[in-house]
């Protein structure tokens, strides 16, 4: 039971310490001028005080004087009373940076300069990753990576203070994750200082839980940052290295994740409008509406809803953490393939949009017209490829030492055989799963040319010639083909994701048929001029039984013709879109729902148009459909589907051009 006292009194301190100040600073706040205005960015509708860090702060030091000056003192740790005097220095002036941003709204790089500086100070003051990984490291990279985890978790848990209870919430549940990794170490004076920190974060949860009556503000978000960063860079793991790094990471998993996927967005999309040249680049330290809170949000969680299903994730990873504390080495395997399975879940529902921002660069960067640079760039790549699966080969595998020879003739020799297969005037994004098939085949025949040159330039025994060319080949193959069926990839993922990047004012979708056109009608959906259109799929109609409620292309099958005005009444539809002609019978029964459900109908069936010697097209021969079309229909289809006078009269001046009517 004394065991526990200490822990008790700690957390009691900070905990009565916050509920007591919070009151007082929110008074304090207008006279301050630190009140949050509601703007297009927040969610809040009042103003709202954000001077809240400030009582977080006091009541964790002063938590940590009892710590420091009880009867406990002397405890075993890594933290101790000189280091807490570095920690109360650098979060007080880190407050002051906090408290000046809150007030005078200071610009990004301002504030970042500041974070480096406390960073900077505290990596004088022995708060190091050399330490925390008891390894030595040069002294840049050691400096850099020390400076790099303090600003990343600064602002991960300042970005991420974007909803009621948001920030303070995965504060306390980052900050009772490391305690127990760290008692569980037997480190209690580190576990401790975050004892102190859970108190002053649940204290102060009581006001800001939604709906919140006060705001932590950059001072109170920063500070709680800072704080993690700090005692885990004091943690002594006492386990491998990757164990040591994957513990702390994990504690503070959430915000981390999502100052990333921040990041990674913010910097994709200056990319784009770099090459697109459209004068909109995003500002990468600039706010935006696409934070992990903003996304659950949009699904229609509320922000109770949110932050509860962020506290579940945060508690997820904490638990994690402290396995991976306890875990001997040989179960790390085990631990990396969950966290594996469980990011790939993750991403897959909250990082679509950040998929969807990283396609356009990679099909922006492939769009731009292919000149001597690029050609370069495509052979460096593919000899980088054989050249690393050479040493692999022979280094790593087989471990025998390589000449230049034996480089040229497994480098040289499948580099000629792809070359003359006119690999080099592919477009790839634009290639047929033939193609990429082909090009296996033509490497598997220079791999095998290679295998046979290699008998005399090579000693090697036959099993191991056998196995030398099996991995050069997969190695290679997955640097060179790889990345081609990649770039294939990113179209068709691009064409996907479409209906995932959601802009407010988008009409939902029905596309009806499930055939080849709608493939083809969703493969454009990545084109420049349909990712501008202001649409999202949400899924197909059909009528064949073996596509019932399956996936096509990506897109659900949501029933057949019979349940559509179910799927319309579910969705939310506002458009459907033909992909095949159907009977007109079933036509008329579509088109009649178009005034109850105030929807815009419209056609996707291409008609094949034969051409005289001057190009002028002679009219309709056959349409780009299963079923016969003739002019009648096409003529009928055109003033069904644009019904206001100006629209006909354009059909009917088109089918005129090339014939159909006189």
């Amino acid at each position: 039971m004394g065991f526990l006292v200490k822990y008790i009194v700690v957390f009691l301190t900070s905990l009565v310490a916050s509920l007591l100040l919070v009151p007082l600073v929110k008074r304090m706040a207008p006279a301050l001028g630190l009140v949050d205005e509601p703007d297009e960015r927040r969610i809040h509708k009042v103003p709202i005080p954000r001077c809240g860090g400030i009582a977080v702060f006091v009541a964790t030091h002063l938590a940590l004087l009892v710590i420091f000056f009880g009867p406990w003192r002397n405890l075993a740790g890594a933290t101790q009373l000189k280091d807490w005097g570095l920690i109360l220095l650098g979060s007080f002036l880190l407050l002051l940076v906090g408290l000046f941003d809150d007030r005078f709204d200071m610009r990004a790089w301002f504030k970042l300069l500041g974070q480096l500086g406390i960073a900077l100070l505290m990596f004088f003051g022995g708060f190091t990753v050399e330490t925390f990984l008891n390894v030595d490291l040069p002294y840049v990279v050691n400096l850099g990576i020390t400076l790099f985890w303090f600003v990343l978790l600064i602002n991960a848990f300042n970005l991420i203070d974007g909803m009621d209870g948001a920030c303070a919430g995965l504060g306390m549940i980052a900050s009772a994750g490391l305690a127990g990794m760290l008692l569980s170490l037997h480190q209690p004076t580190d576990a401790l200082v975050l004892v102190a920190l859970v108190g002053a974060c649940l204290g102060f949860l009581r006001y800001n839980f939604n709906p919140a009556s006060v705001f932590l503000g950059d001072c109170g978000s920063m500070f709680i940052g800072f704080m993690l960063a700090a005692v885990s860079l004091k943690a002594d793991v006492k386990e491998s290295m990757i164990v040591a790094l994957i513990v702390p990471l994990l504690a503070v998993g959430v915000p981390v994740f999502d100052v990333m996927m921040a990041v990674w967005r913010r910097m994709a999309r200056k990319l784009v409008s770099m090459i697109n040249k459209d004068g909109r680049a995003t500002k990468v330290f600039g706010p935006d509406l696409d934070h992990i809170h903003h996304k659950l949000m949009r699904s229609g969680m509320t922000q109770r809803k949110a932050a509860i299903a962020l506290y579940g994730a945060a508690i997820f990873f904490c638990v994690v953490a402290i396995g991976a504390a306890l875990m001997t080495s040989n179960r790390m395997a085990l631990l990396m393939i969950g966290m594996i399975v469980v990011l790939h879940v993750v991403v897959r529902q909250v990082a679509q949009v950040e998929l969807w921002t990283t396609t356009q660069v990679v099909l922006q960067g492939v769009k731009r017209p292919r000149n001597l640079v690029g050609l370069l760039v495509a052979f460096g790549w593919d000899i980088g490829s054989l050249m690393l699966a050479t040493y692999f080969v022979f280094g790593v595998v087989l471990g025998r030492a390589f000449s230049l020879l034996h480089l040229a003739v497994c480098i040289m020799i499948p580099f000629a055989t792809i070359y003359f297969y006119n690999i080099y005037k592919t477009v790839w994004t634009r290639s047929r799963v033939s193609q990429l098939v082909a090009l296996v085949l033509q490497l598997m025949a220079g791999e095998a040319l290679a295998g046979v040159a290699l008998l005399w330039v090579a000693d090697l025994a036959a099993m191991e010639l056998v196995l030398a060319v099996s991995l050069h080949a997969l190695v290679a193959g997955i640097g060179i083909v790889g990345v081609r069926a990649g770039l294939r990839a990113v179209r068709d993922l691009n064409a996907w994701l479409r209906c995932s990047a959601v802009a407010e004012g988008d009409a939902n979708t029905l596309i009806l048929g499930a055939g080849e056109n709608a493939i083809l009608f969703l493969r454009q959906s990545s084109f420049a001029d349909q990712q501008k259109a202001p649409r999202r799929i949400v899924g197909l109609i059909d009528d064949n039984p073996a596509l019932y409620h399956k996936v096509v292309y990506g897109y659900p099958v949501l029933g057949n013709f019979d349940e559509l005005e179910r799927v319309i009444e579910e969705q939310g539809v506002k458009e459907l879109v033909f992909t095949h002609y159907y009977s007109d019978e079933l036509r008329d029964r579509i088109l009649a729902l178009q005034p109850k459900y105030n929807l815009l109908v419209r056609d996707f069936v291409f008609a094949l148009i034969d051409l005289d010697r001057r190009g002028v097209g002679r009219g309709v021969v056959k349409p780009y459909s299963i079923n016969d079309l003739d002019t009648q229909n096409l003529y009928a289809r055109a003033k069904k589907f644009d019904t206001s006078g100006p629209e006909v009269e354009t059909a009917e001046a088109e089918l005129r051009s090339v014939g159909v009517l006189d």
